[in-house]
């Protein structure tokens, strides 16, 4: 299966979404064991990325993005998540 342009971005939107709340759990804004945990975040994020973009485009938010680019994306967010302790 092919992403589309929107698709891909709304990935690399997830990545760069992944690194700021990695970036925050890091710099102690966000508890990692908290009662909303960083992927929550991460999740939530997303989805409200995505109802601003559908709204400014007019559109249903359901249909900018398919569901594998949405699960591609929260997947890629959390993982960053995951290895920022490692690596930043």
């Amino acid at each position: 299966m092919r992403l589309s342009r929107n698709e891909l971005l709304f990935v690399a939107l997830g990545a760069v979404l992944g690194a700021v709340v990695a970036y925050a759990v890091k710099a102690g804004l966000v508890a990692p064991n908290g009662a909303l945990p960083p992927f929550a975040i991460v999740l939530i994020g997303l989805g409200f990325v995505e109802l601003l973009v559908g709204y400014a485009a007019g559109r249903s938010p359901g249909t900018l993005v398919g569901m594998p680019a949405r699960f591609l994306a929260f997947v890629v967010g959390v993982c960053i998540v995951l290895l920022g302790d490692k690596f930043a």
